[in-house]
C-alpha cells in the first residue's frame, strides 16, 4: 500500500525520539508549567508485541518502519515494554511526562541539553540528512507531542497531526525534493522543473485543512479548493493509483512553504 513520504518524516523523528527518551533514566524531577496556547499538535499510537518483538506506528507496519530506517528495540527496552499494557509519552513545551495504565510515572525537564542530546541520537539513527536545531526550537516552541504505545498484535491508528507551522520544503536545482532538509526519496522530473523555471516561480505556500487548500504562490493568493475524499477514492479506484487509506489525510490539517532552488523563504502560518 502506497503511503505518504511525509508521514513517514514525522514518525520517525517522533518515534525515535520516544525510543531515545525510554533508554534513559531521567535524572531529576522538574516542575515545569504546562505551554497553554500550543499550535502544532502531532499524536502518534505505537503497538507493540513482546512475543514477535514487532511495533507499528501512525498506521505503518513494522516491516514498512524497517524499511524506512527505525532502528529495532533493546532487549532492555522489550523487557520494559512487557510488564505494561499501555505507556504514554507527552512532550508539552519544556516538559516531558510519562504515564502508564493512565498512572503518571514521572515528568522530566525538556531543556536545550536534553533536546541537543535526543538531535544528536536521532541524527545517527536516520541516515537520511541532519536535524536543523534552529528549526526544532521553533518547533517545540509551539508543539505538543503525544505518543500511546499499547500491547496488542493489532497495527495502531493513523497518524492524527494538525500542524499551524509551516514545513519547510525545499525543491533543489535537481528536482530533489527535501522536508525540513531531510531528503523524501521524491524528486520533479527534468519537465516539470523546467515549467516552473519558466513560469519563473520563486515559492509557493500551500494550506491544506481536511480537504480545503489554500495557496499562494510568489506571495499572490491563488483562488480556494475544496477535494473531497468520495471523490478521490473513485478516481484513485478507476486509475489504478493505490492512494490506500486516504482517512488521516482528510482528517489533518497543515501546510508547507515551498521553495524552488534560490528563491525567497516562505514565512507566516497555516491557520484553519
Amino acid at each position: 500500500m502506497k503511503k505518504s513520504n511525509l508521514f513517514k518524516i514525522i514518525i520517525a523523528l517522533v518515534l525515535v525520539l520516544g525510543i531515545s527518551l525510554m533508554q534513559h533514566t531521567p535524572s531529576a524531577i522538574a516542575d515545569v508549567p504546562l505551554q497553554e496556547d500550543v499550535s502544532n499538535v502531532i499524536h502518534i499510537d505505537v503497538t507493540y508485541d513482546p512475543l514477535s518483538k514487532t511495533f507499528s506506528a501512525g498506521g505503518f507496519s513494522y516491516d514498512e518502519l524497517q524499511q524506512f530506517g527505525i532502528p529495532a528495540l533493546s532487549d532492555e527496552i522489550w523487557a520494559l515494554l512487557t510488564v505494561f499494557e499501555s505507556l504514554s509519552l507527552r512532550i508539552i513545551g519544556d516538559e516531558i511526562q510519562l504515564a502508564t495504565d493512565d498512572t503518571t510515572l514521572f515528568t522530566m525537564a525538556f531543556d536545550g541539553d536534553a533536546r541537543a542530546f535526543v538531535y544528536d541520537l536521532v541524527n545517527i539513527y536516520i541516515e537520511t540528512g541532519r536535524i536543523d536545531r534552529t528549526r526544532a526550537e521553533s518547533w517545540l516552541e509551539q508543539a505538543d507531542f503525544d505518543i500511546t504505545l499499547r500491547k496488542t498484535r493489532e497495527v495502531s491508528d493513523p497518524l492524527r497531526i494538525q500542524l499551524a507551522t509551516l514545513l519547510q520544503v525545499n525543491i533543489m536545482e535537481n528536482g530533489e525534493v527535501r522536508v525540513e532538509g531531510i531528503p523524501t526519496g521524491m524528486g520533479l522530473t527534468a519537465e516539470t522543473s523546467a515549467l516552473l523555471s519558466a513560469a519563473s516561480i520563486e515559492n509557493a505556500k500551500i494550506c491544506w485543512n481536511q480537504g480545503v487548500i489554500k495557496g499562494e504562490v510568489n506571495g499572490s493568493a491563488l483562488p480556494q479548493m475544496t477535494i473531497f475524499e468520495d471523490g478521490v477514492i473513485v478516481l484513485d479506484r478507476a486509475l489504478g493509483l493505490n492512494l490506500g487509506d486516504l482517512g488521516p489525510i482528510f482528517e489533518s490539517s497543515f501546510g508547507a512553504g515551498i521553495v524552488l532552488a534560490d528563491g525567497a523563504p516562505v514565512v507566516g502560518e497555516c491557520l484553519p
